[in-house]
């Protein structure tokens, strides 16, 4: 019996043996065979990279989750992970305790660290104030966003230089703290010789303290009157701008007159300014020889300003006339509410928030740019209309569509998209004196979507079009689903007075003012 047990213990222990020394081997060497763990490192590290950047709204931080989760996994992910510092640069202190904060910036290593703080009362700010104070000099970018008054005590602490801080990002949002911020000329001791891209919102500053001579791209928010001459001072200090977006939260005043010599801006390529910003004077102020896109909020008037206007936001047109980006325009979309303008030079967007901007009739191009109407050769008009939980056609009548066509003497191509058809068809037919509008055009297009096909108004058009010697050179129609039975025969029937007839299902493209998305859609 004694013997038995003897062997017992042996065997106890040669399999504890086993399983420390030769089961963990084992286990290693099976997980190498896992196709994961075959990438080469230099394509295993992106995997983390990927998901902590990635953002789902306007105010949401990298996240620092996935990475640590993956140091967990198995002891060769957590080694190659650990051995790479680039991969703990980014430190969202939103959603991490102090000892984890520290643990990014030791395994950071000395590669420059990306910053992101949201402050919702004192207490958020730690450990976010000490270890970031710590390592200002090795800061590349810093994003916070503050609910909490709290952010102004928290700016005044960041008095060092930081040598190295290329992206700046403060958003206050004022729905919460009830009032601008500062940005006092004291922080960072003023000094940022690396900031490529500074971002305020919602903050007031002094910016005739700052120099900036690397920045290329500004947003800029605030409530507090900013005047004219102290934006265009700061970006005659900043000759690098490229994208410049203003927006000024307060009644606009009249516009500051124009200046003896304008500032140029020799590379920017963008500019946004909301509705205050585009009539206080300032682009009276700016020679813009690079500018392609530009996006501008009110209305055109000659007329004096009147701050009881509606709405108050009036752009004279001399104010942009000497911007070669309104040179040439011969391409149009005309939506509601807004106008895209665009030529060789570049692009225009305008947007008023007036009512009856919805009209497409005769004043339509007057109000929203200076650029005569009649030398566009090529126009889209339509959107689609949100109508509580649902969308509808754009709806005009017979008499404002012919009063917009009266200008556009020299059009060749239209796409009519999301509108209610019969208007449109009309005003291209006789008029009462017997004339016929657009006539120069030769290619007529026409997505239904959510409009309609008005074929028989159609076809009347084209028919006297075709009497007086200008009928249409080319229409095709574009049906978003097979349409009825009886259409095609209606459609049909057009083909013996225009030059060529399309058409076929497809997708109908989308109208829109401003298709870009942006972190900060503040114009």
């Amino acid at each position: 019996m004694a013997s038995d047990s003897r062997a017992r213990l042996q065997i106890t222990g040669i399999r504890s043996a086993l399983e420390k020394r030769v089961l963990p081997k084992l286990r290693f060497l099976e997980s190498t065979l896992q196709p994961i763990n075959r990438l080469p490192k230099d394509i295993f590290v992106l995997i983390p990279r990927y998901f902590a950047t990635g953002r789902e709204d306007y105010d949401a931080f990298p996240t620092n989750t996935p990475l640590i989760t993956m140091t967990h996994v198995c002891r060769s992910w957590r080694t190659v992970l650990l051995s790479t510092p680039a991969l703990w640069t980014q430190i969202n202190f939103s959603v991490c305790k102090s000892q984890q904060a520290t643990a990014f910036i030791d395994r950071s290593g000395e590669q420059l660290i990306d910053v992101y703080q949201f402050i919702e009362n004192a207490d958020s700010a730690k450990p976010f104030l000490p270890v970031t104070l710590l390592n200002i000099h090795r800061l590349r970018r810093l994003e916070i966003i503050s609910t909490h008054p709290y952010l102004e005590r928290v700016l005044k602490l960041f008095t060092k230089s930081a040598p190295e801080l290329e992206h700046l990002d403060i958003m206050n949002h004022l729905s919460s703290t009830d009032r601008d911020m500062e940005f006092h000329d004291t922080t960072f001791g003023g000094r940022l010789p690396k900031l490529l891209s500074l971002s305020l919102h919602c903050l007031r500053t002094n910016f005739r303290a700052f120099k900036f001579p690397s920045l290329t791209r500004l947003c800029f928010a605030t409530e507090t009157k900013t005047s004219v001459q102290d934006l265009t001072s700061f970006f005659e200090r900043c000759p690098l701008l490229e994208f410049i977006q203003i927006c000024l939260f307060y009644t606009p005043q009249p516009p500051t007159p124009p200046p003896r010599q304008r500032v140029r801006l020799p590379v920017l390529k963008e500019l946004k300014l909301d509705g205050t910003a585009s009539t206080c004077g300032l682009l009276d102020h700016l020679i813009l020889p690079k500018c392609t896109e530009m996006t501008l909020r009110g209305r055109f008037t000659a007329e004096e300003f009147d701050i009881h206007a509606d709405p108050p936001a009036q752009i004279h047109p001399s104010s942009i006339d000497h911007l070669p980006v309104t040179r040439g325009i011969t391409n149009a979309e005309a939506m509601p509410n807004s106008c895209i303008l665009s030529g060789p030079n570049g692009r225009l967007r305008f947007r008023c928030s007036r009512g009856d901007r919805d009209n497409f009739d005769a004043n339509f191009f007057t109000f929203f740019s200076p650029t005569p109407a009649f030398e566009i050769r090529e126009l889209s008009v339509g959107a689609r209309v949100e109508l509580g939980n649902g969308r509808k056609a754009w709806e005009q009548t017979v008499a404002q569509v012919r009063g917009a066509f009266g200008a556009l003497v020299k059009l060749e191509d239209l796409t009519i998209v999301n509108c209610q058809t019969e208007p449109f068809f009309a005003a291209l037919g006789a008029t009462t004196d017997d004339l016929v509008l657009l006539p120069a055009l030769r290619k007529l297009t026409i997505y239904v979507g959510y409009g309609d096909l008005d074929a028989s108004t159609l076809v009347r058009s084209a028919e006297e079009r075709f009497e007086r010697s200008q009928p249409l050179g080319k229409v095709t129609i574009v049906f978003d689903n097979e349409p009825e039975a009886d259409v095609i025969p209606a459609v049909e029937s057009l083909r013996g007075f225009v030059g060529e007839l399309n058409h076929s299902v497809g997708e109908t493209p989308e109208l829109r003012w401003d298709s870009e998305s942006e972190r900060h859609p503040w114009v």
